[in-house]
């Protein structure tokens, strides 16, 4: 009977552990040094209590999220961007206050905000928006 005197030889696995710790480094290198949204930037400023005094100021009233507003009791629809051009037309120097009802998303009220500014209004706020 023939004793084996070696020691097996023993296989070290690799460890996943540093190639994981590599890619994460890389994903955070490339997360953070690249662009990928060109962001739109909306002014929504308030205006001073000088410029208000001079300009008029129109009250919009946003009712409902598919995006119908009232302005000097007449109703309409954010979507009929000839319609909004057409308002703005009559007084751009105007001061276009958008009033909105509660429980409304935001979103349809920056629609209706970017329809004003989009059909040439100088100067579009927000009030009542909590």
């Amino acid at each position: 009977m023939l004793l084996k005197t070696q020691q097996p030889i023993h296989r070290r696995a690799i460890s996943l552990t540093p190639l994981i710790d590599v890619v994460f480094i890389l994903l955070l290198f490339f997360m953070l040094s690249s662009t990928f949204i060109q962001w739109r930037q909306i002014d929504v400023s308030a205006p001073s209590e000088a410029e208000t005094e001079v300009k008029t100021q129109r009250i919009i009233k946003l009712l409902s999220d598919d995006g119908q507003f009232t302005f000097e009791g007449k109703t309409f629809s954010s979507t009929d961007r000839h319609v909004i051009t057409r308002l703005v037309a009559q007084d751009q120097e105007a001061v276009y206050v958008i009033q909105v009802v509660p429980g409304l998303r935001t979103q349809s009220m920056i629609n209706l905000l970017d329809s004003f500014k989009q059909a040439g209004a100088s100067s579009v706020t927000l009030s009542g928006v909590n």
